[in-house]
């Protein structure tokens, strides 16, 4: 409900009030004559036939018809009220359907705050984990790929890693203390939506207490409207607030202008009433904006939890592509961690094979396609070749005369342009050859190897379907 619809509501509740106190009055009034008339009706009889006869008999007329516009507009009233009525009920209604949506959207705040706050810290804890061992896995590797008389070099750079990932965790631990204050700083905002919140709750109380007085009061003046109705056929003379003054007409003349000084009093009691009621209304107008007020800022609120929200939203986003590149780089080192200690170990090569450091190499001397290669390799224990250095390049280079071409393990019939070598790792440091892979025809899905007469070689893609030599690796 917006601010003028709630100033709108609360004016037509005073309103109604104030229409309920007057007529209240009028039909106590009129109960108190109605009893004085019925139980003195021979002594009204006497009075009306005693008025027939006097010169005041305009002024009784006159009265008389003036009671029955006073009638009339008690009727008016009860219609207005029961459309105050009407209009007060959409208007709680509409009320109670925005407190329970602003208690929902913060239930759910809170709820994806917590859940993010958590992702975070588990997101942070992984990187910070595969981030150490990247770091170890490369410094494994640069160990393993040395001479034994580098020894003592190694570890020297060890120990400036070591240092370096000290500094790393410092930085870290000053990463957790920031952490650390924002979360303060979001509790502390939850606190204060929570005040916003239990102070909407108890002015929502409130309105409901006024509802209920409001509800009362109708069922009251709807029971003094139905006794009104049916003693309305035997009041046709009298009007409902003058009816004292009718029975001190029975005295004298004088006696009316006592009972006009009377109405006059009554005139004033209603108007002070009336300023008592606008002093009401005054002060409830002041809370219908205060509490204005307090919708407001929590709608303000709100936005500012859906920013952060948002915000944390693309920072797990971007953890978790880290988190997913830091586990693809930690699984290629760990392959290449074990298959450098694989070359550590003393190998013999069968009849046939050439070594090249601690691997076993087998040229063929016909010639076939890429899969039937594989297969003659994979007969013999072995698979097609993976390189991985310039140097096993050159010694590869160095099996073949001018002009040769090798089928060697990389593909990409998975995916085009995503080439992996045939222990299923994608590939890292290529050598192609210029302007290669260029997938002519859209059908070269294999890598095959250029022998040059100087340098190390090159690769190229070919269609897996042309018959090549190739060159196992065991």
């Amino acid at each position: 409900m917006g601010a003028g619809q709630t100033h709108e509501a609360d004016a037509e509740i005073v309103a109604s009030k104030s229409d309920s106190t007057m007529t209240t009055m009028d039909i106590d009034d009129s109960q108190n004559g109605y009893k004085l008339l019925t139980a003195n009706g021979s002594r009204f009889q006497y009075s009306v036939h005693e008025l027939r006869k006097s010169p005041l008999r305009p002024a009784v007329v006159c009265l008389g018809l003036l009671c029955v516009l006073l009638l009339a507009g008690i009727i008016g009233q009860g219609v207005h009220y029961r459309k105050v009525e009407r209009d007060q009920e959409n208007s709680y209604n509409a009320m109670t359907k925005e407190k329970d949506n602003i208690q929902e959207n913060l239930k759910t705040t809170l709820k994806d705050k917590r859940e993010l706050q958590g992702i975070q810290t588990r997101l942070q804890s992984n990187t910070d984990y595969l981030t150490r061992q990247r770091d170890q896995l490369r410094t494994n590797n640069d160990i393993l790929t040395k001479e034994r008389n580098d020894l003592k070099i190694s570890e020297s750079q060890l120990r400036t890693s070591n240092n370096a990932l000290t500094k790393e965790k410092d930085q870290l631990k000053n990463s957790q203390g920031q952490l650390q204050t924002n979360n303060n700083a979001l509790t502390k905002a939850k606190d204060l939506l929570q005040t916003s919140y239990n102070s909407v709750v108890k002015r929502t109380n409130e309105l409901q207490t006024n509802y209920n007085s409001l509800t009362k009061d109708k069922d009251n003046l709807h029971n003094r409207y139905n006794n009104l109705t049916r003693s309305r056929e035997q009041l046709q003379i009298s009007y409902n607030s003058m009816i004292k003054e009718v029975e001190k007409l029975q005295i004298s003349h004088n006696s009316s202008t006592s009972e006009k000084d009377k109405l006059q009093s009554s005139h004033n009691n209603l108007t002070k009433e009336r300023d008592n009621l606008q002093a009401s209304y005054n002060l409830l107008e002041k809370g219908t904006n205060q509490l204005q007020a307090s919708y407001a800022a929590l709608i303000q609120q709100r936005d500012q939890l859906q920013i952060s929200y948002n915000n944390t939203t693309a920072e797990k986003d971007k953890l978790k592509m880290r988190y997913d590149n830091l586990t693809a780089e930690r699984e290629q080192l760990q392959r290449e961690v074990e298959r450098l200690n694989a070359t550590m170990r003393e190998k013999t090569c069968l009849p046939g094979w050439k070594k090249f450091q601690n691997s076993c190499y087998f040229t063929s001397t016909v010639r076939k396609s890429w899969t039937q290669s594989r297969q003659d390799c994979q007969s013999k224990g072995a698979d097609l070749a993976i390189i991985n250095s310039p140097e096993e390049m050159s010694f590869i280079n160095g099996l073949y005369g001018d002009g040769a071409e090798i089928w060697i393990g990389l593909s990409d019939k998975g995916v085009e342009g995503d080439w992996k070598w045939v222990d299923g790792t994608s590939l890292t440091t290529a050598y192609w050859g210029k302007d290669q892979p260029n997938s002519w025809n859209g059908h070269q899905d294999c890598a095959e190897f250029w022998r040059r007469h100087t340098g190390n070689g090159v690769w190229n893609d070919e269609s897996c379907d042309s018959n090549e030599k190739w060159i196992c690796e065991m």
